[in-house]
This record gives C-alpha cells, structure tokens and sequence, in this order.
C-alpha cells in the first residue's frame, strides 16, 4: 500500500470513529483519546493529519454533509419552469420524497451521518455554517422555489412552511430512529414501512398543494 493510501485509509478510520461516537455522546462529548482508541490508530496521528480536534470534527462534518450537499433533487427541480404540468409537479415531488428516504434508509451511507448533521442544526459556530453554506442555503432555495412554481402566490415564509412540512417527518425518523424502531419493534426500517412513509408523504403534500395524485 503507498503512503498516501495508507494516510487516506488512516483520515477515513479516525473521521469514522470520531463520527460514530459524537452519534453516541455528542460532539463535544468526543475526545480525542477515544476516537484513537475506537480507530485503532495513535492519538498523535490526530494532530498530524488534521492539526487536532477542530479540525477533525471539521472532516466529520464535511463527511456528514457530503451526502445531501449534492441532491439529484436539484437536477428535477431544474427541470420544472412555469410551463410543467400539474402532472410534472406531482412526479417531482414523489421524486424529492423518494430520494431523501432512499438517501437516508437504504444507502450505504454510516448511519451517524444524520445524527452529526441534527446536531450542526444545533449549534453556532463554524461546523454550523459549514452545514449551513453547503447544504441548507442552497437545498433550501431549491425547495422554495419548486413550490413558488407550483403556486407563483406563495411567499417565501409559506414555500419555506411546505418544505419543513414534506421533509420533517423523514428527518425524525432518522434522528430519532432508536426510539421509533423501538417503539415499532424492529432493528431497522422494512422497506415496506419506508414505502408506507413515502406514499403517506407524498399524499398529503399533493393534496395540500391541489395536485392529481401521480
């Protein structure tokens, strides 16, 4: 294995451990002696590939937000001008629905991914603007101005109301998928259950906005 190989291979082991144990305890739980001990790597090569804890928990972050920075949801939306049909809108949204409980659920994304972002939306510093730049800024002005096409007499409050509305329930099955897997008495989401989700979202979203069901 090259040097830079084995380097890369002992960035990604450190981001992982220190990822998986803010899911557990919180980011400012973590300490760097466990993530070396979780990954199996010396606590000085904390220091040497990120110059220390901040800019470890910096790395977490850009791992965590990787994966929604860049939404397929953004090329769909594109699409959509003031000429698409009510039938292009409802396949849109069922595309949106479908793509952030498949991103979530049934990638091989690390399931602390979600736990790390619900808590950037926490806090005030830079992992939060970070978040805030690469993902929320421009996933947001996405959101609103699909349903500003929808319905041009939205307002950017009630199109910013739609978004959190369609979105919120799979995000909390996400952050809080211990307690709602327990409470439904599984280990993990079926695939039923999350189809179940995504036509009980998609529904309620059409008929909100007056649109055929798809």
């Amino acid at each position: 294995m090259s040097t830079y190989a084995a380097a890369d291979t002992t960035k990604q082991k450190l981001i992982q451990a220190a990822g998986a144990l803010a899911a557990e305890v919180g980011l400012d739980n973590v300490s760097t002696r466990a993530v070396a001990e979780m990954s199996g790597e010396n606590i000085g090569s904390i220091h040497y590939h990120f110059g220390g804890k901040d800019g470890l928990f910096e790395a977490v972050a850009q791992d965590a937000i990787t994966g929604c920075a860049e939404k397929d949801f953004h090329a769909v939306i594109d699409e959509l001008n003031e000429t698409s049909t009510p039938a292009d809108y409802a396949k849109a949204i069922r595309s949106i629905i479908a793509g952030e409980i498949e991103g979530l659920f049934c990638s091989d994304r690390p399931a602390w991914h979600s736990h790390v972002i619900y808590q950037l939306l926490q806090r005030d510093d830079v992992l939060y603007d970070l978040f805030r730049k690469n993902v929320l800024e421009p996933n947001m002005g996405q959101m609103c101005r699909l349903f500003q096409l929808i319905d041009p007499r939205l307002s950017e409050e009630e199109a910013f109301l739609h978004t959190t509305v369609m979105k919120m329930p799979i995000f909390a099955h996400a952050n809080y998928s211990k307690a709602m897997q327990e409470r439904l008495g599984v280990d993990a989401y079926s695939r039923e259950y999350l189809q179940k989700l995504e036509d009980l979202l998609v529904k309620q979203a059409l008929l909100v906005l007056g649109l055929p069901e798809d």
